[in-house]
């Protein structure tokens, strides 16, 4: 990573808002062991997580794209050996069992903090410090999710480019901001790694020219 900035005390920090508006659609990539609306209280380490609550437990988060194929280019191809090694880059059907993709509705406004475009800027921050970044990277950027979490303007969550699928949003979301029935099933989750769900993974692979074994 290059030289990177503090990351200042959540009362020091003031992000940019961005609305979410009641009625957005998202997508969503889980895993079918859990619900489709259940949010992950993993405290395995990820971008923009774990963050913490005032008694150590580890907040809920949820990860949701603007649309179908950023959700499965977050979900699922990110795991796909690095664009810059000189190994193929290629997707195994393990990487996919157990998967499955949905789509939900907001039914109230949410705010969140924006890491794109000026709200990058407004925190002294490049993409290359949270977004561009690799996994060794992710203690840093959870660093900037508690701080974010933690202060005064208290976001539901962040939003910021994908970096997997540049033409859209990715959101994370903390369960203790976002209330009850705020968010809807709106398509039911169809598994990733059989029948129709497996052919949305197979022509995400070609798009992307990752090859798919399995």
């Amino acid at each position: 990573m290059i030289d990177t900035p503090p990351v200042p005390p959540p009362s020091e920090v003031d992000p940019l808002i961005e609305i979410l508006s009641a009625g957005s659609r998202l997508a969503r990539v889980y895993h079918r062991d859990r619900g489709s609306l259940d949010l992950n209280d993993t405290s395995i380490s990820g971008r923009f997580r774990p963050v913490m609550a005032a008694d150590r437990s580890v907040v809920p988060t949820a990860y949701l794209a603007a649309d179908d194929e950023t959700a499965l280019a977050e979900g699922v191809l990110r795991g796909v050996t690095a664009l810059q090694s000189e190994l193929p880059r290629r997707l195994y059907r393990m990487q996919v069992e157990g998967l499955a993709l949905c789509q939900v509705t907001l039914t109230t406004d949410l705010r969140v903090a924006r890491l794109h475009g000026p709200g990058l800027q407004r925190l002294g921050l490049l993409r290359a410090h949270v977004i561009d970044c690799e996994e060794s990277d992710y203690p840093y950027t959870a660093k900037w999710a508690q701080a974010l979490w933690g202060c005064p303007r208290r976001p539901a969550g962040i939003s910021w480019t994908s970096r997997q699928n540049d033409s859209a949003h990715a959101y994370m979301l903390w369960r203790n901001r976002v209330k009850n029935r705020s968010i809807e099933l709106k398509r039911p989750g169809i598994a990733l790694d059989h029948g129709p769900g497996l052919n949305l993974i197979r022509e995400a692979c070609v798009k992307t020219g990752v090859d798919y074994e399995g």
